[in-house]
């Protein structure tokens, strides 16, 4: 559904509610079309949250910024002057972009293996071609506090990002340009109510020994699109862990892959989860089963 079928579907919702009204105010009779003032109140808010799950969902797919992006190749100068360019042979970037929010984590590539670098999130301000990043949290003190000033265009499946930011030290870096390309993947969740950008309010967790533990000193961002998540983590204020890739869904439950990550080299064991939203509120919980051991765990997200 395209925003503008969205904005024709709920201007007609409005005006079979105000139809509704007008019919029960001038009748005077709460028993009219067995209608009571509840009723209506009731079907206000279905039509709202409906609008409210369509308008996401609307704008998700009418902005061709958002999606999942892999770093094809970037060039620029660097804080101290120096040029620099680089290609996947050398480091490697993965890039989530929602209407509001972003999260990305990049590699450096050793031989065979990645060496993870860094993870960040934040908020996002897309004006015409402006694209403004504002981060929120980062794995390292350095990128927190930067102040961007991007550019963007997108050629069929290619997303490039050009501009500069300042580093909380005063010094710029220019990306003359940075280029991605769309990651596609074999399985899309379109109708996944758990799609957007949540902060973690608390965790409960039985770790592989048994042992509980449960903490509110976490900050933690999560972001889900309809074919990627990912997650970036910090503990009484410094960073923990981050984490993403590919899902699928199968009968109300949840299968993360872990393609990503600043602590593991490998797939972990199999993890199966749960996602329930109320309201604003993220009811996550899941397990993880490492070949016998199990890891379980319930968390509660608020929508940013």
């Amino acid at each position: 559904m395209t925003f503008k079928q969205v904005v024709h579907f709920v201007a007609l919702l409005s005006v079979c509610i105000v139809n509704l009204m007008e019919i029960y105010l001038l009748s005077g009779f709460s028993f009219y079309c067995n209608l009571k003032i509840d009723n209506l109140l009731t079907l206000m808010r279905f039509f709202i949250l409906l609008f409210a799950v369509l308008t996401r969902s609307a704008v998700q797919a009418q902005h061709p910024l958002v999606g999942t992006w892999e770093m094809v190749s970037i060039k620029g100068i660097g804080a101290e002057g120096e040029r620099f360019s680089y290609d996947t042979s050398q480091v490697r970037e993965i890039k989530i972009i929602t209407p509001e929010h972003y999260m990305l984590m990049a590699y450096t590539v050793e031989g065979d293996s990645l060496v993870f670098n860094r993870c960040y999130a934040g908020s996002l301000q897309l004006d015409g071609n402006a694209y403004i990043e504002k981060p929120l949290l980062s794995s390292l003190p350095i990128f927190e506090n930067v102040k961007s000033n991007f550019f963007w265009k997108v050629d069929k499946d290619r997303f490039i990002q050009s501009g500069t930011f300042t580093r909380p030290d005063g010094k710029t870096v220019i990306l003359d340009e940075m280029v991605f390309q769309k990651v596609k993947t074999e399985n899309k969740y379109d109708t996944n109510p758990a799609i957007g950008f949540w902060q973690l309010q608390s965790t409960s967790y039985v770790n592989f020994d048994g042992t509980k533990g449960s903490h509110t000193n976490e900050t933690r961002y999560h972001v889900i699109t309809p074919s990627h998540w990912m997650r970036i983590s910090h503990r009484d204020g410094k960073f923990q862990h981050a984490m993403g890739g590919s899902y699928t869904m199968k009968d109300g439950k949840t299968y993360p892959s872990i393609d990503f990550s600043s602590t593991f080299t490998g797939p972990p064991g199999k993890i199966e989860a749960t996602d329930v939203v109320k309201g604003d509120k993220l009811h996550a919980s899941g397990m993880l089963d490492a070949g016998g051991t199990k890891l379980t765990w319930e968390d509660v997200f608020q929508r940013k």
